[in-house]
């Protein structure tokens, strides 16, 4: 992970001395960085001996935004490539081809909002034994916490689903994932995980507490409990009692793994011919 902080320093470096702290109002490079790895995580697909990432990247950027980025965009590219490379690696990830990365122009977007689309591509060339079909990309939309309350720093967030509408994206889909079954997290919540009947997410797991841990909603996002399990409750790894979760984020109760996953589900391309943004 240094090598990850290490990126992230030579990103921030390259606005120094084009936009200095002014900057900070807009959309900094590291958060397309972890914006572009969390679609990685959410879009990464399990075969039989090898977890495959998506490779190919398309970052959407309002005009302003855009413009902002011009100084130096083929140096952002560059980084952004060895960063999805890196943490491609961290994780365990195999990518069919190099990663590609290019930025287009969204007259929808809003100043300090983003999108990431994340494709899983082989590219033209032979294709490997039990490699995935090439998908054709999710969205998400993101948005600095600077331009929706206006502080400073603060690091990315989904777009609301309010806004989802705005761009013509159909709504937020939250969602605990359990092997092959999609839990939807829809209301206001908390929302309960247990092997009693009586919760809302049952896991039939000898090792999962009849009462294990609840969802629940927070300022801007969510947070995972532990209700005094017996075995506890794993966080990426790590035992936790609350802590907020983001998309992608593996959740552990007893011996059930489950991932957490927050996105913009999108509307698909028009009987007209008018395109829906979101996916690619």
């Amino acid at each position: 992970m240094g090598i990850l902080k290490h990126i992230e320093k030579r990103m921030e470096s390259l606005v120094e001395g084009v936009f200095g702290r002014a900057f900070r109002r807009r959309i900094h490079p590291v958060e397309i960085a972890k914006g572009l790895t969390k679609q990685m995580d959410e879009g990464r697909m399990v075969s039989i001996s090898r977890t495959y990432a998506p490779n190919d990247f398309t970052i959407h950027l309002s005009k302003e935004d855009a413009e902002a980025i011009s100084a130096y965009e083929d140096s952002l590219k560059e980084e952004l490539i060895q960063y999805a490379s890196t943490h491609a690696e961290n994780k365990g990830y195999h990518l069919m081809t190099p990663p590609k990365v290019r930025f287009v122009t969204e007259e929808s977007l809003r100043f300090g909002e983003f999108g990431v689309t994340a494709k899983l591509t082989g590219g033209d060339g032979p294709r490997e034994k039990g490699a995935p079909s090439d998908t054709s990309g999710q969205t998400r939309i993101f948005r600095t916490q600077e331009a929706g309350r206006g502080a400073i720093g603060e690091g990315t967030a989904a777009i609301s689903p309010e806004d989802a509408r705005r761009h013509g994206l159909a709504r937020e889909v939250v969602e605990l994932v359990v092997d092959d079954r999609s839990y939807p997290l829809e209301g206001r919540g908390p929302w309960t995980v247990g092997r009693s009947q009586e919760n809302d997410i049952v896991l039939p797991d000898p090792n999962v507490s009849r009462r294990h841990a609840r969802i629940l909603r927070a300022e801007n996002g969510f947070v995972i409990e532990d209700l005094g399990s017996t075995n506890g409750t794993l966080l990426d790894g790590a035992p936790i009692d609350r802590e907020r979760i983001e998309s992608g984020d593996e959740l552990t109760f007893g011996q059930t793994t489950a991932r957490f996953v927050r996105r913009i589900e999108a509307p698909e391309e028009t009987p007209q011919g008018g395109r829906s943004y979101g996916r690619g």
